[in-house]
């Protein structure tokens, strides 16, 4: 019994010990939908009969400079051990497969019949998007940058932002920098090429001198709704529509296939998961969920 006793107390010890962040389990990541679930059950494998696009990759002569540098940044939050799981969560499917295909003639539908009101909703979407390296307030692009940190946020109101809120600022830009290293170093590794580069008939609205796969834009946005969501969580189906939005917005710009927007989803909420192995994430994350708690009262 004596040992019982020795072993119940271990546990309680260890329990009230670890870090608090571990005690609240992350919510579940919501389920494959709509025509990405569609278009995921299909083949990726390569389909003899278009074995061509199966040569094809990110041209290297458009590759830019700095998606090559951002690679080479450090992670703030994100461990060498975790990030080595990353490119294993989802590839894109081969250039030649059934769901290649498939998408490539979803893009060509969404190019038929989107609008001039949809073309320029994705055209101001495709210049949201903070950076981790805008540090100097006498930057003209400084106060933008850090609007821009709330932007998946901005349903809880225009008071929700980086003046009233650094703590939530700075847990912000610590994710960005390592979102934006995972984005570049997940380029690297596929280097898919882009729509457009495979389906001669695809118009895009702009050119990314970046691969494929995986979306940034979804990657930045999903991952802030899935954090944003740990410091709000009334708000979390609102953060999800906001990133949802995002996503859209790639496939309706001719420049991101759907299986690129998915896999971007699924790797921010690993990269969330993964956040969760280091103290000082989840220390910082504290602050943050502690100050919404202490000022969403006197603003």
């Amino acid at each position: 019994m004596k040992s019982i006793r020795i072993l119940i107390a271990a546990a309680i010890y260890l329990i009230s010990t670890a870090p608090s962040g571990f005690s609240q389990p992350l919510h579940s990541l919501e389920p494959v939908s709509r025509y990405y679930k569609t278009y995921g059950e299909l083949s990726g494998h390569p389909n003899p009969e278009r074995a061509w696009m199966d040569t094809i990759t990110f041209p290297w002569l458009e590759y830019s400079p700095n998606a090559i540098t951002n690679s080479l940044v450090r992670t703030v939050y994100l461990k060498p051990e975790d990030e080595a799981k990353l490119p294993g969560l989802s590839h894109p499917p081969a250039n030649s497969s059934d769901q290649t295909r498939a998408e490539l003639d979803h893009l060509l539908s969404l190019q038929n019949s989107r609008t001039k009101e949809q073309i320029a909703r994705a055209e101001y979407i495709a210049n949201i998007g903070s950076w981790f390296n805008i540090l100097n307030p006498t930057d003209p692009d400084y106060e933008e940058n850090r609007k821009q940190l709330f932007y998946i946020a901005e349903s809880v109101g225009d008071w929700y932002n980086y003046k009233n809120f650094p703590a939530t600022t700075q847990l912000l830009l610590n994710c960005i920098q390592d979102i934006r290293v995972t984005e570049f170093r997940l380029k690297w590794v596929f280097k898919r090429a882009r729509p457009y580069h495979l389906e001669p008939k695809l118009q895009p609205l702009t050119r990314i001198k970046s691969p494929s796969f995986a979306s940034g834009h979804s990657l930045w946005s999903f991952t802030e709704a899935f954090l944003f969501s740990e410091i709000i969580p009334e708000k979390r189906a609102a953060f999800i529509e906001k990133a949802d939005e995002v996503r859209w917005s790639r496939e309706l710009l001719g420049i991101h296939y759907p299986s690129d927007n998915e896999a971007a989803r699924v790797i921010a909420w690993h990269l969330l998961k993964y956040w969760m192995n280091n103290p000082q994430f989840v220390t910082d994350l504290k602050k943050a969920k502690a100050e919404w708690k202490s000022l969403k009262r006197d603003l």
